[in-house]
């Protein structure tokens, strides 16, 4: 810092003068060297170079699917719709996606076939159905996982499955009640079948024609689906004469909403003969099942009826129908028919034609006919299930199950146990050896089914029972780690490598300034199943730290121990080394002044004169950048102005 020459002036106040020196100043540079002992830290979240912070955590993976919902709208009960989804890399790395996970049944995916690999910022479409089972509104998500456990944003799925809407349908648009004498009432019927997938509302039946009238069906009426109602029709002639009308019927069908129906008829003055409107029909059963035969006449009432089976008559068959009692296969292919009278005559119907098949013989498979249970520890039980299918016609009763071999059982089932046909059902068989070596025996089946009985080999093997465990890694090493702070946390993973269950008792640690979590004892770990414990050190003194973690259990070679350590060292300490040019005038010495705040704020930090050009300030705090003046200070006290502004920042 440099002074230029003094310049005097004199000033009166108070009847005095006094002689006042004033310094200027040169612009000096301040040149400042930031200090710090050489100190390796360990554990960091990245490295600070020349130009900043360098980031040395690894590459992230990150999917993304999109869009984040979809909606289906409505679709019919029994009908599938997709929509399209696309899943992206978004990561820094090349992941496998290996798995999408579906909450609902009611939605399911194609044109995926995993595991398949997804470069970076690559991305894959693929097929989400909505195949609706019940009528309401259907509700799930998506989730897609990489091999690695990363997983995408949920899905959310939504869609309102309808039922079919309702259909109605009659058994003929058009009837003819035939002839009927003026004064009495000829009979039909027609049959309303509700052919679609909700329930058929009829609203309204409305009859046009004064002779003729319905009855059976009072509106408003419900038909469930693949229900059907029956409608009587009735036509009475009030003259002789050729007659016509129509029912008209209003229903909730949105194809059909007004189905029309015309009617025939012929009054007449004098008894009609018979006439059969509808004949009898084949019909085909099951041995051990009855027939059911009907006639529709029309003629002069009263009409009487006379059923006969191959032209011999049925005693008391003398009805509109006729049920057959229980058939046999003897009686298949006897003819049916039915003569009608009345006073003015007689008419036999078409022979309808019985066709009785055998009734159905049930069958049995198994889902295998032997099974292996491996390799057991003796005194374990392990199980599998037997399934049993029933690939007959009938149902199957299974009324009988037994095993032989003192090691093997079965059970979840009750007898007597049926399937019904094209069902299965399931049985638990457990494997429990008592010694060690090769053991076997059979499940015998006994049931209905004419390949009775079914049998099923039993193969095992006892072996005696190991109690390890491994331990990784045997040691942990925190390095160097400051006094005062953690170090990061590193983990011990605690293995049952044997083939029975062994019991961790206790679980303890030693040595100062190390922590554990996750070691809650006593616990028992399963054949492969693991165990962690996570281990930190944070050192309160200076110098090398030894400790233990120690693992009792009923486990060979108990206890276990794994060895830390880890050394704790001092803080590091930083200064700001300061240096100036000299002064061209005669000074004394200098003052130094610091800010936090550039160009205001300056605090002096000295407390004496600095008589040299340089100065080192050891109260910095890391983290913090300073600023920094300085003055010149001359014999009298006289001190100048602020030098230019120099930073330095501590890391």
């Amino acid at each position: 810092m440099t002074f230029r020459s003094g310049k005097f002036r004199r000033q009166v106040r108070g009847g005095a003068f006094r002689k006042v020196r004033q310094l200027w100043q040169d612009r000096a540079v301040l040149a400042i060297l930031v200090l710090a002992p050489a100190v390796v830290f360990t554990g960091c979240a990245g490295v600070v170079g020349a130009n900043g912070p360098q980031s040395s955590s690894p590459p992230q993976a990150a999917i993304q699917v999109t869009p984040s919902s979809l909606n289906f709208g409505s679709t019919v009960v029994g009908k599938k719709v997709s929509q399209t989804l696309s899943v992206a890399n978004t990561g820094k790395i090349s992941v496998n996606i290996s798995q999408v996970n579906l909450s609902s049944s009611q939605f399911s995916l194609s044109g995926l076939a995993m595991p398949f690999p997804l470069p970076i910022g690559q991305s894959s479409s693929f097929q989400v159905w909505f195949d609706p089972t019940s009528a309401g509104n259907a509700t799930g998500t998506l989730t897609v996982q990489t091999d690695t456990g990363v997983s995408s944003q949920q899905v959310a799925l939504a869609g309102v499955a309808a039922m079919a809407p309702a259909q109605i349908n009659v058994t003929s648009t058009s009837l003819n009640l035939g002839s009927a004498t003026v004064g009495t009432t000829a009979k039909g019927t027609l049959t309303l079948t509700n052919a679609g997938g909700a329930n058929l509302l009829i609203s309204l039946i409305s009859v046009l024609g004064n002779a003729f009238g319905v009855s059976g069906i009072t509106t408003p009426s419900t038909i469930a689906p693949g229900g059907s109602a029956m409608l009587s029709v009735s036509f009475s002639p009030t003259i002789a004469g050729n007659d016509s009308g129509s029912i008209t019927i209003t229903s909730n069908d949105p194809q059909t909403p007004t189905m029309i129906i015309t009617l025939t008829g012929t009054g007449t003055s004098a008894p009609v003969a018979p006439s059969i409107t509808t004949q009898p029909a084949s019909q085909t059963v099951t041995a051990g099942q009855t027939a059911t035969f009907t006639v529709v006449a029309a003629g002069t009432a009263p009409l009487s009826y006379q059923w006969q089976q191959s032209g011999v008559n049925i005693a008391g068959a003398t009805a509109a129908n006729y049920t057959t009692p229980a058939t046999t296969t003897a009686n298949s292919g006897s003819t049916f028919d039915v003569v009608v009278t009345n006073t003015a005559g007689s008419v036999t119907s078409a022979a309808a034609t019985l066709t009785v098949n055998a009734a159905p013989v049930p069958g049995i498979q198994v889902s295998s006919s032997s099974i292996n249970f491996g390799n057991d520890v003796v005194g374990s039980i392990t199980s599998q299930v037997l399934i049993i299918t029933n690939t007959g016609t009938a149902s199957l009763t299974i009324t009988q199950v037994t095993e032989t071999g003192s090691a093997f059982s079965d059970s979840g089932f009750s007898l007597p146990l049926n399937v019904s046909v094209e069902q299965q059902t399931t049985i638990t068989v457990a494997f429990q050896p008592t010694a060690t070596g090769a053991a076997s025996g059979t499940i015998s089946i006994v049931s209905n089914a004419p390949s009775s009985p079914t049998s099923v080999g039993l193969t095992g093997t006892g072996i005696a029972a190991t109690l390890t465990l491994g331990i990784s890694p045997a040691s942990l090493s925190f390095g160097n780690v400051t006094t005062g702070t953690s170090s990061a946390s590193q983990n011990v993973t605690i293995t049952n490598t044997g083939n029975s269950s062994v019991t961790i008792s206790q679980i303890t640690l030693s040595g100062s300034g190390y922590s554990m979590t996750g070691g809650s004892a006593p616990v028992a770990l399963s054949p492969l199943q693991n165990l962690s414990l996570s281990a930190q050190f944070s050192p309160v003194a200076v110098g090398s730290v030894n400790g233990s973690i120690s693992i009792v259990s009923n486990a060979g070679g108990s206890p276990a121990t794994v060895s830390l350590a880890g050394t704790g060292v001092a803080p590091a300490q930083y200064s700001v080394a300061l240096t100036w040019d000299a002064s061209t005038s005669t000074v004394t010495g200098y003052n130094v002044y610091r800010s936090t705040v550039s160009g205001s704020s300056y605090t002096k930090i000295n407390s004496s004169l600095v008589v040299a050009i340089d100065y080192t300030d050891s109260t910095v705090q890391s983290g913090t950048t300073y600023y920094y003046v300085t003055t010149a200070v001359d014999s009298s006290g006289i001190e100048s102005v602020y030098s230019n502004e120099a930073s330095a920042v501590v890391p």
